[in-house]
């Protein structure tokens, strides 16, 4: 059978140990996209007494590094990243009985481990199947839009991930198409509270045009001397938070401007809520940070006649709630 461009698919299965291959479970609803490379020969130049600089080549290591791409982001899927780059073994709890309303809360341990999990990838078309195994996602990236002619707005993820290594495989049969809940930019809200206990609690309304935020989880691949040419296992190092605003240049965009001139921080959230599930809670992506203005420029774009503001905030370690970051899911599943 051809390489058929419409059987191109990504499966995943969580690993119960790290960097064992499993079957896959679940199917990922994320961009089409070239098999990544998982190793580079060198070419070792030699004085070989001949018109050619090399006659050998040498594989040392093996690392998969590579990005996913959610285009139009699903709540379904949102656990999976969180729960393999910021904080593993998390257990959802359902909100209202029987209605498979799950919240997971990813808040992260600021001074000990957080065992982020791992999972096998699977990714190929009706031709030929691969798989990575010990796969961990080492920044996240959300990014939405609100245009003005009421167009679509989705949510885009972007996902850097690395694993161990790019093995041919056949791909786990009969997964269903998942089941998947589209969340909008429309429906995003900011809020800014003045602790990180009260986060969530007051939003700035009527002033959101688009945001970005970006999150370094800190998890990395660790090579170290071994009989393998992958890596041996994985380390946590510091959760980054960058959140990026345009926002209508009304008079609470400008009291952000003078809390960038005098240095003020404050627990900053995104709430982006979906339609309700049965007749309990919302499907929701809830994302705080607790930052500090790095830049505000009023006037730094225009739209309709009508100026904005770019905001950056600069996440930090809030001494008092303790935190820098945490994300809510609410979903339909509860196992990634």
């Amino acid at each position: 059978m051809a390489a058929n461009r419409a059987f191109s698919k990504f499966q995943y299965g969580k690993e119960s140990t790290r960097g064992t291959a499993v079957a896959a479970t679940k199917m990922l609803l994320a961009q089409i996209k070239g098999i990544p490379v998982d190793r580079k020969p060198k070419f070792i130049e030699d004085a070989l007494g001949v018109r050619a600089r090399s006659a050998r080549s040498a594989i040392y290591q093996y690392l998969v590094e590579d990005t996913l791409t959610i285009p139009d982001l699903y709540t379904q899927c949102l656990p999976l990243f969180f729960s393999c780059g910021l904080k593993g073994n998390v257990s959802a709890s359902e909100q209202t009985p029987s209605q498979t309303d799950y919240k997971w809360t990813f808040l992260p341990n600021m001074t000990s481990d957080n065992s982020p999990d791992t999972i096998t990838l699977e990714m190929g078309d009706d031709t030929q199947a691969f798989e990575i195994e010990y796969a961990m996602f080492r920044r996240l990236k959300f990014a939405g839009d609100i245009p003005q002619d009421a167009g679509a707005a989705p949510i885009t993820l972007e996902a850097d991930y690395f694993g161990r290594q790019v093995t041919p495989t056949t791909f786990t049969a009969a997964l269903s198409i998942p089941t998947a809940t589209t969340l909008s930019a429309k429906a995003a809200r900011l809020t800014k509270d003045a602790t990180w206990a009260n986060r969530g609690n007051t939003e700035v309304a009527n002033i959101l045009r688009g945001f970005e935020l970006e999150l370094l989880t800190g998890t990395h691949n660790k090579h170290m001397g071994s009989s393998n040419k992958y890596f041996n296992s994985h380390g946590e190092s510091y959760i980054e938070v960058m959140l990026t605003l345009t926002l209508e240049g009304i008079s609470a965009a400008d009291t952000l401007f003078d809390d960038f001139q005098a240095g003020n921080a404050y627990a900053f959230g995104l709430e982006i809520d979906g339609p309700q599930i049965g007749s309990g809670t919302n499907h929701n992506l809830s994302l705080y940070v607790w930052g500090q203005p790095e830049m505000v420029r009023p006037l730094d774009a225009e739209s309709q006649g009508n100026n904005l503001h770019q905001v950056l905030i600069h996440g930090l370690y809030g001494t008092t709630g303790a935190q820098i970051f945490e994300a809510l899911v609410t979903t339909t599943v509860n196992a990634i």
